[in-house]
């Protein structure tokens, strides 16, 4: 322990810089954590995006079939 007030000082500073290091370190930890959460929802988000617009795709593909099998039938049926 210091016995002047100058040594006094030095470990006051001392001790304030090794906290801020210390709290500088926990709000970097908790950025990454933050940022990894983020990125996660955003791939959640984007997968679900991507599996909405596949359905969609397919649901027209199969719409279009169906519409062509049904004029079909109908211009076969004026033959008979």
């Amino acid at each position: 322990m210091a016995d002047t007030i100058k040594g006094k000082l030095q470990e006051a500073g001392k001790a304030i810089s090794e906290t801020a290091t210390k709290v500088g370190h926990a709000i970097g930890e908790k950025a990454t954590e933050a940022k990894d959460w983020v990125k996660e929802k955003l791939d959640k988000a984007h997968n679900s995006a991507d599996e909405a617009a596949d359905k969609a795709k397919n649901d027209a593909e199969v719409a279009k079939t169906d519409a062509e099998e049904k004029a079909k039938d109908k211009n076969c049926g004026s033959c008979s």
